[in-house]
C-alpha cells in the first residue's frame, strides 16, 4: 500500500464547508494564525489551538492550551488523542473531518465491486465497516459505498437478509431520504451496497459544534419537519426505518435533511448477532422503543419513539436514557421532562410546550398511547401546536391513558358502596326480624306471668 494522503474538512455549525486541505503524513499546526498548516478563520479558534499528527500507523491530535478546548465526538480532550477517519474533532465553533484520499489504496485495492466501483475517499468507519466517496464507473457517477463486515459475507442467511432489505428499500425515492441502489457481493470480496452520495455532515457532527451540544428549536424546526416527510412517506410504503438517530441525519450544504440507512443498520447488527461476528458492537439502544427492545416485530410506532428520542437529544444534548442500566430505564422508567434535564445540566433553553408535549408523547412506553402517525405529528409541529384536531395532547405523559378504565373503576367504586348499603339494610332488617321473633318466643313461653300483669293491671 503506497503512502495515505488525507483530505481535512472543516464545516460551521450550520454544515457548510468553510476549508479543505489535502495533506501528507505528518504533524501539523490547527489555529487561527494565517501561517498554521490547517488554518481555521473564527473567532472561537486560538492562534495556536491544536496539533494534528497523520500517518498510516495512528492519527491522533492534541490541544495546544487553547481558550475554548479541542473535542472528539463530543468529549474534551486532556492531552493527546487518537483519531479515527469519519470521527468529529471540534475546534471552537468548527468540526473538523478527516477522510483518507483515493491514493492510499493500490489499483487492485481501490476497485471494487468486480471493479465496477473506485473507491476515492473514506468517509466513515465503524463496527459495520467502511464508508467511501466513490465513483460508478457505469454509471459515471459519483456514489456512496458501504463496505459491510467480511463475516457477513460469509454468512448465507444474513446476505439474504441484507438483500431482502436493500430491494425493499431500494424503491424509496423521496427528496429527504438517501437512495439507496444496488448491494454487489462478489466472490473473494466484503459485500458492498451502493447508495446516494451526500455532500454534507450528520446532526451528531453538526452538534459537537453547538453550546452545550444542543440545539435551540428554531435551529431544528424545519429539518424536523423534514424528517416526519421522510418517515410519513416510507412508512405508507410499509417501510420501517428501525435505527433512526441523529448520526443516520444528514444535512446537505444547502441545508437539506437526508435520512440515511433505513433497515440497514438494524439488518446488519441482526446479522452480524446471529453469526457472532468477532468483536462487533451493536451498541446502546439509546433510541430503540421498550417494544423494539424486547424482540417485537418492527412497527411505526418504533420509528416515532425514535424520533421521539431524537428530538429529545437535540434540544437536551443527550437522549432521554444515557448511562447506566439503559434497557432497564427504557422499559420501566419514565423519561425526564425535557424543561427539568435542561435545568439538571444547568442549560438554558426555551422550548416550547407544543414540542415537550410531542416529545414526551412519542416516549410512552405503550405503543397506542404514541401518535398514531408521521402525518399527525408533521401537521403539530407546522401548525406550532395549534392543530386542535390532532390529538397529540391526549400522549402527553409517558405512562397510557386509559380513560374509559377510570371511569369504569369509578363505576366499580360507586357499585360497590350501592351494594355494601344494600347488604347493611338488609342486614338490618334480618336482625330486626330476629329480635321481633325472639320476643314473641319469650311471650309465648311465659303465658302466666303475662296474665299475671293484666290481673294486676286490673
Amino acid at each position: 500500500m503506497t503512502a495515505s494522503r488525507y483530505l481535512v474538512a472543516a464545516y460551521n455549525p450550520s454544515g457548510i464547508t468553510v476549508a479543505e486541505y489535502q495533506l501528507e503524513a505528518g504533524e501539523f499546526t490547527v489555529g487561527r494564525d494565517i501561517n498554521s498548516a490547517v488554518y481555521l478563520d473564527s473567532q472561537y479558534i486560538s492562534m495556536n489551538h491544536a496539533v494534528l499528527a497523520l500517518s498510516d500507523s495512528a492519527q491522533w491530535v492534541e490541544d495546544s492550551g487553547s481558550t475554548s478546548g479541542t473535542y472528539l465526538d463530543g468529549q474534551l480532550i486532556e492531552g493527546r488523542a487518537q483519531i479515527t477517519p469519519g470521527q468529529t474533532i471540534q475546534f471552537g465553533d468548527l468540526s473538523v473531518i478527516i477522510s483518507i484520499l483515493e491514493n492510499s489504496l493500490t489499483d487492485t485495492e481501490r476497485r471494487v465491486g468486480n471493479g465496477r466501483f473506485s473507491l476515492l475517499r473514506l468517509l466513515g468507519k465503524g463496527g459495520m465497516g467502511e464508508v467511501w466517496l466513490a465513483k460508478d464507473e457505469q454509471l459515471d457517477e459519483e456514489v456512496a459505498i458501504k463496505r459491510l463486515p467480511t463475516e457477513v459475507g460469509m454468512d448465507a442467511m444474513a446476505l439474504s437478509d441484507m438483500r431482502r432489505e436493500v430491494q425493499k428499500n431500494r424503491i424509496l425515492s423521496h427528496p429527504n431520504i438517501v437512495r439507496l441502489h444496488d448491494l454487489v457481493h462478489v466472490s473473494g470480496e466484503p459485500p458492498v451496497i451502493s447508495l446516494e452520495f451526500v455532500d454534507g455532515v450528520d446532526l451528531t457532527a453538526i452538534m459537537s459544534t453547538k453550546t452545550n451540544g444542543c440545539f435551540d428549536w428554531p435551529e431544528i424546526k424545519d429539518w424536523i419537519v423534514q424528517l416526519a416527510s421522510a418517515l410519513e412517506y416510507a412508512h405508507q410504503e410499509n417501510i420501517v426505518h428501525r435505527d433512526l438517530k441523529p448520526g443516520n441525519i444528514m444535512i446537505t450544504r444547502k441545508g437539506r435533511l437526508k435520512l440515511a440507512d433505513f433497515g440497514i443498520a438494524a439488518s446488519v447488527s441482526d446479522s452480524a448477532m446471529r453469526s457472532s461476528v468477532s468483536g462487533y458492537i451493536a451498541g446502546t439502544p439509546l433510541y430503540m422503543s421498550p417494544q423494539q427492545m424486547v424482540g417485537k416485530p418492527p412497527q411505526v410506532t418504533d420509528d416515532i419513539y425514535a424520533f421521539g428520542a431524537t428530538i429529545y437529544e437535540l434540544l437536551t444534548s443527550r437522549p432521554p436514557f444515557y448511562t447506566g442500566d439503559i434497557n432497564h430505564q427504557v422499559l420501566n422508567v419514565l423519561p425526564t421532562p425535557l424543561s427539568q434535564r435542561l435545568s439538571e445540566f444547568g442549560y438554558v433553553r426555551n422550548i416550547p410546550p407544543y414540542v415537550q408535549e410531542l416529545v414526551m408523547s412519542c416516549l410512552a412506553k405503550d405503543s397506542s398511547s404514541r401518535p398514531a402517525n408521521m402525518g399527525l405529528i408533521k401537521d403539530w409541529i407546522v401548525s406550532d401546536g395549534r392543530d386542535v384536531g390532532n390529538p397529540i395532547k391526549l400522549g402527553t405523559t409517558t405512562v397510557r391513558m386509559e380513560v374509559p378504565r377510570v371511569k369504569n373503576e369509578n363505576d366499580a367504586v360507586r357499585k360497590k358502596r350501592g351494594k355494601l348499603a344494600y347488604i347493611t339494610g338488609f342486614g338490618i332488617i334480618i336482625l330486626c326480624f330476629l329480635l321481633g321473633f325472639l320476643v314473641s318466643k319469650v311471650t309465648r313461653d311465659n303465658p302466666t306471668q303475662h296474665q299475671g300483669n293484666l290481673i294486676e293491671d286490673e
